[in-house]
């Protein structure tokens, strides 16, 4: 069989439009935009508008995202701005046409106002976005909208890109379906929707991405966007329900049916149209009862931070329920879950369970975090809209900032009052008054010498190169980089202490240091930074986890430089800054790499971030009314970016705004009546978020609730989402359990957060009570290294039995262990399999990167100039080809004499049938693949498989194992062709001699098993 393609919906755009982007004038070389790079851009589209601002009642930053947002929209539903501004003024011109109550002269209202200037900001939103849009052409740029939308026009309008990309597949699946937009369902019929075999594979109660495009109703109009075609004419496709959940419990499953039922009842909105049922979720033949855990508390955090956490109970320790908070509650429940174990390894010992905390908003991250961290469970936050603010990456980033802005005084304060340099009030105070005394002498410098009309001096004009900022108050950088003298004491009394004094000389001995190294690239610049700043050391002495674990925030951070620097137009320092400004603010974060459950940590994420993972133990804490559901709607007709939900392509499933009325006064009610519509859709969006939420679970599941938290003025009810689940409860559910539920009449009427605010010790001691017994073993170890050696005995007391230990354990681990064949190999693999099985499996054992060399550099060049070759007909020479103006290159490989013979060879006049064809096909237990270099249909009907050489041919004595690769070959066609074996031929072309080696005995299927067998022999010796 021929290899699958398997890829994202992006990365297949992407393919389409960079292999016809031409025909429609998208340059092949165009930079694919981050989210923050994309953000950048847009910015400079609103900062250079220059049209009217009259009605603009939202902030810069505001607009940039609309703008953003629109063009999104735009290209997710295969609409321009223009249509958008043409439907948006012709809303304006009938509503402005309309007097505010038919038949009277009264006067409108502010509302109706602000509602039109919401409607013409998005009028010049449109605008906009259609200058980003030209900005984004003119520099060859494109974002993740332009992708799809781009393709899906390709679809429409090149007609032999449908054709070529239907002879590619014949079969087509669909995965994740309910996460499409529509602008991916057209692209997708466009190409396939001809009556082939397509599969769409999804689940419509999991759709939750409807911010980005993604609708609830893809799967439903699949059937008829995907029509059987039959002798009878067309019909709407199949539906097969795969309800078996074979990941959770049945006591998980029970709740996630009851989050779930209400979707399958028609929204009012939907009058003429069918809500697709989807059937309850079954359990797996066996599957296990499960667990889940409800509760509900006083507030969020402990009230009062650490004090009042121990004064109630550490988080280990019993606690009151009606004192005891929700993190704290969490955190117990980790901890007994921990001593658990669901699954074990292939020796037979318990595993540590996977765990995860899903929150509806990071905003929910901290308390939690902050209580595992207390109790000493590791935590892994997940997402950058959390790395960014880890303690380790904002150091890291204060200190870059510091680099690379002398006026980042509030990272220079992060820096003096952080837990290295530990600055206090007094002497912060005192920097800060020498900070605005070096301004106010440099503002008087320059007055000074622009009043007598004179050229400044040396040391006055390095102090006033430019006018100084009246706004500036001074910097904490520039104050540390130039410490005042000793004995300086301040117009305020203030002065420095002693040990500020040192301690302030060699943070600046380290940051002039540090300096040196702003013009070096972005990595090897960071990780000097992380070195000089004892980052690494730092993080390697955290307690209770690996290395590789206390590390992960700083490699993730270290992969997102790596790829800003890949992508970025500028990759200095300030613009790298730049870009890690918009991304927290635009991108919550940056986008985190692919994620694995870890039974290192307790993984801190967003429930849409969770989407495709699983647990062993799901907590999902803050349900609560007004946070989930959040209670909020995102209608079209709030906001500055929306396009009218009637212009979208999935119009059918929404609610409508009947704008058209007689008066304006029935015009804002009937946008107060879309309103009710529009959040009750948004509820069904939080529905669908809570059923994904719970089915992330595979033995426990724990939901909890506070009726405070953070700085709320109210209680909170419990979401309807969680009371559901105690009706399960109450009403005897197996599996469910009820050990703390905070009553209404002891939740009282005021925040308790705020009857006792929180305290701390400042500046922060990061050892606490650890610092007397970590300094006297500081100093044991320091007395120990000035002491002179001694002879002892290695081998007794503990530290030699520990040697001993650790070095039978590197023994047991060198031990050799069986060794099989892997149960895929390439169609070389099988090669060297002929000619020295034992050195393969020496390779297997321990796999070592081969050599590059100038041999894989000519083949790779000459196969390239090959497929462009046949791809244009032969009309090619060899310096037209991509990547042929490296002409230097060409000549060190003979390229230019290989293309020369092979144009004069008889495989130039003849068309291929296929050319770099993958086969796979198994051999004995073994599959074996490859790629075949072209192939001929010969005019007695046979196949003529060839496969090109650059290099010389071998000796004699080694034909018969290269041999193999042709025999491997023409095997796997005649089964994919369903051909006898002897129709199929088989050569090798080597073209820097212009030879044709065509075995007359090459192997059967019965001789390229024996070589397996032989390999197999040779493992087990």
């Amino acid at each position: 069989m021929v290899d699958p393609a398997i890829s994202t919906y992006h990365s297949f755009a992407n393919g389409i439009v960079q292999d016809y982007g031409l025909r429609i004038g998208v340059e092949r070389d165009s930079v694919m935009l981050g989210t923050a790079q994309s953000w950048q851009l847009a910015h400079s589209v609103v900062e250079a508008y220059d049209g009217e601002w009259e009605h603009f009642t939202a902030a810069k930053s505001t607009l940039v995202k609309a703008v953003l947002d629109m063009a999104g929209e735009c290209a997710e539903h295969l609409v321009t701005p223009g249509t958008v501004r043409d439907e948006l003024r012709r809303h304006i011109d009938h509503v402005v046409a309309q007097p505010y109550v038919a038949g009277s002269t009264r006067a409108a209202t502010q509302k109706v106002q602000e509602l039109l200037d919401k409607l013409r900001t998005r009028v010049t939103v449109t605008e906009l976005a259609e200058r980003y849009a030209a900005a984004k052409l003119a520099r060859r740029q494109l974002d993740f909208g332009d992708l799809v939308s781009l393709a899906a026009r390709i679809a429409r309008d090149i007609p032999e890109a449908g054709r070529m990309e239907r002879e590619k597949y014949r079969v087509v699946l669909l995965d994740e379906f309910q996460d499409t937009s529509h602008a991916q369902m057209v692209l997708f019929s466009r190409l396939f929707a001809d009556g082939r075999s397509v599969t769409a594979v999804g689940d419509p109660h999991q759709s939750i991405y409807g911010f980005r495009g993604a609708s609830a109703g893809q799967l439903a109009t699949f059937r008829t966007a995907f029509p059987r075609v039959t002798g009878e004419g067309r019909a709407p496709s199949e539906v097969a329900h795969l309800s078996v959940a074979w990941r959770n419990s049945t006591s998980i499953l029970e709740a996630a049916n009851t989050v779930s039922a209400p979707l399958n009842v028609p929204a009012p909105w939907l009058r003429n149209t069918t809500v697709q049922q989807v059937p309850g979720l079954v359990a797996r033949p066996g599957a296990p009862l499960g667990e889940v855990t409800l509760g509900r508390f006083l507030t969020d955090a402990p009230v009062g931070g650490a004090d009042a956490a121990e004064e109630a109970g550490s988080p280990a320790g019993p606690a009151a329920p009606s004192t005891l908070s929700e993190a704290e509650a969490v955190t117990q429940e980790v901890l007994r879950q921990r001593r658990r174990s669901f699954e074990t390894d292939d020796a037979g010992n318990p595993l540590r369970p996977t765990m995860a905390v899903l929150c509806r908003g990071r905003k929910q991250f901290e308390p939690i975090r902050r209580e595992l961290e207390r109790a000493g469970v590791p935590v892994q936050v997940v997402g950058l809209g959390g790395l960014l603010r880890t303690p380790e990456i904002v150091d890291l980033l204060a200190t870059l900032r510091v680099l690379g802005d002398p006026d980042r005084s509030d990272s220079m304060l992060r820096l003096l009052a952080g837990a290295r340099w530990r600055l206090g009030p007094a002497d912060l105070m005192a920097l800060g008054d020498w900070s605005r005394q070096l301004a106010r002498t440099r503002e008087a410098m320059f007055r000074r010498g622009d009043a007598a009309g004179e050229e400044l001096d040396d040391d006055q004009s390095r102090d006033a190169v430019v006018a100084p900022d009246l706004a500036e108050a001074g910097s904490l950088v520039e104050a540390v980089d130039h410490l005042p003298p000793a004995g300086w004491v301040s117009s305020s009394g203030r002065t420095l202490s002693d040990p500020a004094r040192r301690r302030l000389d060699a943070l600046r001995r380290e940051l002039r240091a540090l300096r040196s190294f702003v013009g070096d690239d972005l990595g090897s610049m960071i990780g000097e930074v992380e070195r000089t700043i004892l980052l690494d050391i730092e993080v390697a002495a955290k307690p209770g986890v690996s290395i590789h674990e206390a590390r992960r925030n700083l490699d993730a951070f270290t992969e997102a430089v790596a790829g800003f620097v890949s992508t970025a137009e500028r990759v200095d320092l300030p613009a790298f800054l730049a870009w890690l400004e918009a991304a927290d603010q635009e991108e919550d974060g940056l986008p985190v790499a692919q994620l694995e459950a870890s039974r290192d940590a307790v993984q801190l994420l967003t429930v849409h971030a969770s989407k495709g993972l699983e647990w062993d133990v799901v907590f999902v804490p803050g349900l609560n009314e007004g946070s989930f559901p959040s209670g909020k709607d995102s209608r079209w007709s709030s906001g500055d970016s929306s396009i009218p939900w009637p212009l979208r392509g999935d119009a059918a499933e929404l609610p409508h705004w009947d704008w058209e009325q007689q008066d304006q006064k029935e015009w804002l009610a009937s946008e107060k009546d879309f309103t009710e519509e529009a959040r009750a859709h948004a509820e069904r969006e939080e529905r669908r978020l809570a059923y994904v939420a719970f089915t992330r679970a595979k033995h426990a599941l724990v939901c909890t609730s506070s009726a405070w938290g953070g700085g709320r003025s109210k209680p909170s009810a419990p979401s309807a989402y969680l009371n559901d689940l105690v009706t399960l409860a109450e009403a005897g559910a197996a599996g469910y359990t009820l050990p703390h539920w905070l009553q209404g009449e002891h939740q009282g009427d005021t925040n308790p957060a705020n009857a006792r605010p929180e305290r701390a010790s400042w500046p922060f001691d990061p050892l606490g009570p650890r610092r007397g017994s970590m300094e006297r073993a500081a100093q044991a170890v320091l007395e120990q290294a000035a002491a002179p050696t001694l002879e002892v005995d290695v081998d007794g007391g503990r530290w030699g039995r520990e040697v001993r230990l650790a070095l039978a354990r590197q023994a047991r681990e060198r031990e050799r262990l069986p060794l099989t064949l892997p149960s895929h190999i390439s169609a070389s693999t099988l090669v060297e399999l002929r000619e020295d099985p034992e050195a393969v499996m020496q390779q297997l054992r321990r796999p070592l990167p081969r050599r590059p060399g100038t041999a894989a550099r000519k083949g790779t060049a000459f196969h390239a100039w090959i497929e462009e070759f046949y791809g244009s007909g032969g009309m090619l020479d060899l310096g037209e080809y991509p990547g042929g103006a490296d002409a230097y290159v060409d000549e060190t490989l003979g390229l230019k004499d290989m293309a020369a013979i092979f144009e004069r060879s008889e495989w130039a006049l003849r068309e291929p049938a296929a050319i770099e064809a993958p086969i796979e096909t198994k051999i004995g237990s073994i599959v074996v693949r490859g790629r075949i270099d072209a192939v001929f249909r010969d005019s007695d009907g046979g196949w003529d498989l060839i496969d090109w050489k650059t290099g010389r041919p071998p000796s004699p004595d080694r034909r018969a194992a290269k041999a193999v690769q042709l025999a491997v070959y023409r095997l796997a066609w005649s089964r994919l062709k369903e051909v006898p074996l002897d129709t199929v031929r088989a050569a090798f072309f080597y073209v820097a001699d212009n030879l044709v080696v065509r075995p007359h005995d090459l192997a059967d299927a019965a001789e390229l098993e024996a070589i397996i067998a032989a390999a197999d022999t040779a493992a087990g010796s």
